[in-house]
């Protein structure tokens, strides 16, 4: 299906900041109580991002559903004001279009980080097709590179013990399972460092206990407004002999 052939509603969440509806999934991509708050909440704090970005620590993120980009960019915002770099690498199926990312009001809410959503907006952009598949790299500040692997993220490449945090940030269980089964949660263990932590909104029981089965430790944690509860899951290091 393409991108730019599907209707994507605007809605604004109760933090003012803009997510999306996706006709696709019948889902919107962040929470209607906060799409700002949640980003922060459940990833940046969950994963313990924001913390070693504060630290100064250069810092290696994966994220699974890049989505409207909210993720990346708040990322940013924390890397610029403490001048921590860090790489991003997204996996995508369905990247939005240029027009349809421009028009979200994340440059209002993100303004220190604005230089940075436009040279993206300018990458968007001037992709060779509209819903192009591969890896595609965009250095977007002297500290910041975003490597995008379009197309099935369940085939996607990925650098194993590379990753300091991964965002888990697809579609839900129901309507995007492939992206929660032990077979794609075993490539997401692999991809981290020992100590690693991957955070998620879901915490069905079946998503915890595919996390647990292929290694990670698994906490719950507190949630966003609108929500109880979110996990946490952890690669432990593991003991030499």
């Amino acid at each position: 299906m393409n991108s730019h052939q599907i209707e994507y509603t605007p809605q604004q969440t109760a933090d003012g900041v803009d997510t999306l509806y996706s006709p696709i999934y019948n889902q919107t991509y962040h929470s209607k109580h906060g799409a700002l708050r949640e980003a922060e909440h459940v990833f940046l704090v969950g994963t313990g991002v924001k913390q070693r970005l504060l630290d100064r620590q250069p810092t290696r993120i994966l994220e699974v559903g890049f989505g409207t980009g909210l993720n990346f960019l708040l990322t940013a915002y924390y890397s610029q004001t403490h001048r921590t770099p860090f790489h991003y690498v997204a996996l995508e199926n369905l990247i939005l279009p240029d027009e349809i990312l421009t028009a979200l009001n994340y440059g209002e809410q993100l303004q220190a980080v604005e230089p940075i959503r436009q040279k993206f907006l300018w990458w968007r952009r001037n992709l060779p097709v509209a819903n192009p598949v591969g890896e595609f790299r965009s250095d977007v500040s002297q500290h910041i590179r975003l490597v995008m692997k379009l197309g099935d993220a369940t085939t996607s490449e990925i650098r194993n013990e590379s990753c300091h945090a991964i965002y888990h940030d697809p579609f839900s269980p129901t309507v995007n399972p492939e992206l929660w089964t032990e077979s794609f949660f075993s490539q997401l263990y692999g991809a981290l460092k020992p100590e690693g932590k991957l955070a998620t909104y879901s915490v069905k029981g079946t998503v915890r206990r595919a996390l647990q089965s292929v290694g990670f430790e698994v906490q719950k944690r507190h949630g966003p407004p609108g929500k109880r509860e979110v996990l946490v899951a952890t690669k432990p290091v593991r003991n030499e002999h």
